[in-house]
């Protein structure tokens, strides 16, 4: 019987354009996927959040462009707006479903470690 459980990860983003988005995304999802174990087949859906000052490129178009995600439901809202927040921040949880819940490593990278220090490696 399948577990299902989240997994959760942040990374911030040097300067709002694609190529910067598509890096971030792309370093946090491959830790994300290969620190948990996890392949697409155990994904049910990833929905990202990103800060209102990064507006060159939706996370989840990021994710889907690469390769990871051919089949799996992506979402991408606005984060909301909190005075004194963390700027340049996408943010993502991921709902997985697997046979056995591994140890659950969350990925928080790139400056986004003052988010959960709790989980910063």
């Amino acid at each position: 019987m399948k577990k299902e459980y989240a997994i959760r990860g942040a990374v911030c983003i040097p300067f709002d354009n694609p190529k910067d988005i598509d890096s971030g995304v792309s370093e946090m999802m491959n830790r994300l996927y290969s620190e948990n174990k996890i392949g697409e087949e155990d994904v049910a859906f990833v929905l990202f959040s990103q800060t209102g000052d990064l507006k060159s490129k939706n996370a989840a178009a990021a994710f889907r462009q690469s390769g990871l995600a051919g089949k799996t439901p992506l979402f991408c809202v606005a984060e909301a707006e909190v005075s004194g927040s963390l700027r340049k921040v996408i943010r993502v949880l991921v709902l997985v479903a697997h046979e056995e819940q591994n140890p659950v490593h969350h990925v928080y990278i790139n400056g986004a470690e003052v988010l959960r220090p709790d989980y910063s490696n």
